[in-house]
Parts: C-alpha cells; structure tokens; sequence
C-alpha cells in the first residue's frame, strides 16, 4: 500500500486527543477482525473458465460433422446426398458464417472467464495485502497509544 500517502503520526495524535477529551479508558490490545478469514474461506469456488457450460460449448461448438453429407447407399441415400448437396449449395454460406461466429464467440468467452478468474486472484491478493497493512497499522497505533 505505498502508494497511498499516510501520516500515521498525525492519525495517532488524533487518537490520543480524541481519548483524553472523551474520558474513557481504551482498550489495551487490539485484535484483528475475525470476519475477514471467514470470508475468504466462503469465496472457495471453482474457477469461472472450468465453468461445466463452458466445457459444453468447446466440445459442441464444431458443426463441420453436423453438415457433412450423408453416406450414400441405395436409392434413399443418393437422393439424401442430392438434397444435401442442393441445400448446402444455398446454404452452405450461412453455415460457414455460422460456424465462423461459434469458434470466435467460445474464443471470446475463454478470454472473459479467464480474465474474471485472474482479477478474482488479484482482488483476494490485494484484500489480503490490506489487511495486513491494517494489522501493521493498528500495530502501531496501539504502541503509540500505550506509550
């Protein structure tokens, strides 16, 4: 936390003034807050990349054999193979187009997940690096203080 200017001098002056107006004996020793591990421990989750929607979309998002043509045997799959060919003639396009679009939106949504998994990491580390940033602080007011 360096980069947040910080006068912990004045802040305990202020304290100290603050106790002799009130009146009131304060509290000896301080202890950090219990909540925060609480919380920490509650945010065990799985990671959004591993997401099982995710999974589906990378093992479904390829339609090449979906389209390909049918195997053509007798008369039935001659004409299936005609009616594929006269279909993908008109609409082979779009289903390229389409194909092209599913690849680039599962891409797209790996980039999110994995970037909503990297800024989660970095938000833990920094709410831990502040806590113990409070922990040293309060550290140090309580040794001013009693003094």
């Amino acid at each position: 936390m360096g980069e947040i200017p910080l006068d912990a001098r004045r802040i305990v002056d202020e304290l100290r003034s603050s106790r002799r107006e009130v009146g009131t004996v304060a509290p000896k020793v301080w202890a950090p807050s219990e909540s925060f591990d609480s919380t920490i421990a509650q945010l065990n989750r799985v990671p959004v990349h591993l997401n099982d929607h995710l999974g589906w979309m990378h093992q479904n998002w390829d339609l090449r054999a979906l389209l390909a043509p049918p195997p053509a045997k007798g008369a039935k799959g001659i004409a299936r193979r005609l009616a594929h060919r006269a279909v993908m003639a008109v609409l082979g396009p779009y289903f390229d187009r389409l194909q092209d679009y599913l690849g680039v939106n599962v891409r797209a949504l790996d980039a999110v997940a994995k970037r909503t998994d990297e800024e989660s990491v970095a938000q833990l580390r920094l709410m831990g690096a502040v806590r113990a940033d409070l922990i040293d602080f309060a550290h140090h007011v309580d040794e001013r203080v009693n003094d």
